[in-house]
């Protein structure tokens, strides 16, 4: 299994989702979910709340976990990072030096080419399913390749 530094949470509020569209590689320019890395210390939880509020201005009092993402051959070194999931009090957000911030449908998130394009895959999975996965994406020159989920234990 990679090593797993980062989280990242997909806050709802009615049908929307928050999503960033990112300024700093990866996947610059493109729309992604919020989070970041796993400070020293902290547990993946304590640090998708921390970057929830870092990077919308919104308090969540938990997130619900709903497995992890793991990668080799993209365009960082290979990895994973902690999926997660939150309803936002509202629609109400500060803008984030990470990139900008809007809210954006659900049908809109699972296929818009402007949006990070393994979100398609596992997207509608983390939604639908109240099991927890890993996703697993493999890439080549950009493009994923091929992929694989698998339950998680409880």
């Amino acid at each position: 299994m990679p090593l797993l530094k980062y989280t990242l949470c997909f806050l709802t509020h009615q049908d929307s989702i928050l999503m960033l569209k990112r300024n700093r590689p990866p996947n610059r320019g493109l729309w992604n979910g919020v989070g970041g890395h796993i400070e020293a210390g902290e547990t993946p939880s304590q640090s998708i709340l921390r970057e929830v509020k870092e990077e919308t201005g919104i308090e969540i009092p938990a997130a619900r976990y709903a497995g992890i993402l793991t990668w080799s051959g993209f365009e960082i070194e290979d990895g994973g990072l902690y999926i997660f999931t939150a309803q936002a009090p509202s629609f109400n957000i500060q803008q984030s030096e990470e990139g900008w911030l809007a809210w954006k449908p659900k049908d809109w998130v699972f296929t818009s080419p402007e949006v990070v394009s393994n979100i398609h895959v596992f997207g509608p999975e983390v939604f639908q399913n109240s099991h927890t996965r890993q996703y697993h994406f493999i890439y080549d020159r950009g493009q994923i390749k091929e992929y694989s989920f698998r339950e998680l234990p409880e």
